[in-house]
């Protein structure tokens, strides 16, 4: 058994996942960015098509956006999943385990996630209560119909802790898109005109290509510091770190024993 993992597997604070998140996406740039893609691509072109309709509202993209987040964060999910104790994940594995996830994806990160993001004030239960079920729907092989139970008692006594942390996450993200909007306009200001001058963004792009763009890295970002999130609270309701430590010493008695 090869129990070689992907990070140092230990109970983290919000600010150390932010931290590994950045490592882990250093460690494997490529095939995280390609899984990101995967899923990001084809909600990105839906809400460009929406968003070329003229009077397209404000609240019909927010609403959009938080439900698609879990859906194009899907394939992310489960390369990290498998990449996490150094598989590699093959397309074929990877259509496998996403195609075998759509009947509860659909129940419930489509309908019931719907019903909460149109009910607003109970949308505030996926933060809170539902944070991990991208992960128990797609890494954990339950009964389907127990993923919601599944992913309420991971989150334990930390719903208010996790909640804290997904309004940390929207002012992080919000911080980063607003500043990659402002400083990716300035650059190409500076490399298509010959004066370099300061000129007041045009808020009416604000939802134009390049906001997209930073919010959909953002989205992306924040779907694998989610995923280390759930392996960090697995270790600390499940001391998952001693059950890996005791199946390295096993392992390792099971090579010792073959000499």
């Amino acid at each position: 058994m090869d129990d070689r993992t992907l990070v140092l597997v230990r109970e983290r604070s919000f600010l150390e996942v932010l931290d590994l998140a950045l490592v882990v996406i250093r460690k494997r740039p490529v095939t995280i960015g390609l899984a990101a893609l995967a899923g990001i691509v084809p909600c990105a072109a839906l809400n460009a098509w929406l968003m070329s309709v003229p009077d397209f509202p404000f609240g019909g993209y927010v609403f959009l956006v938080l439900f698609e987040v879990p859906w194009a964060t899907a394939p992310l999910t489960v390369v990290l999943g498998v990449i996490m104790f150094g598989g590699k994940p093959r397309i074929g594995r990877v259509l496998v385990a996403l195609l075998r996830a759509i009947p509860s994806m659909v129940l419930f990160q489509g309908m019931a996630r719907g019903l909460l993001i149109v009910s607003f004030f109970g949308y505030p239960l996926v933060p809170a209560r539902l944070s991990f079920l991208n992960e128990v729907i797609l890494l954990e092989r339950g009964r389907w119909w127990s993923a919601v139970r599944r992913s309420g008692n991971l989150t334990g006594r930390r719903g208010g802790e996790l909640f804290a942390q997904w309004l940390a996450q929207l002012f992080f993200g919000f911080l980063f898109i607003f500043c990659f909007w402002m400083g990716t306009n300035a650059a190409l200001n500076g490399l298509t005109s010959q004066e370099l001058t300061w000129e007041a963004p045009n808020w009416a792009d604000a939802l134009g290509p390049l906001s997209q763009l930073g919010l959909w890295i953002a989205i992306a970002f924040f779907g694998v510091a989610r995923f280390l999130t759930y392996i960090d609270q697995r270790i600390r309701m499940e001391g998952w770190e001693v059950k890996l430590h005791l199946s390295a010493v096993g392992a390792a008695m099971e090579e010792s024993s073959r000499w």
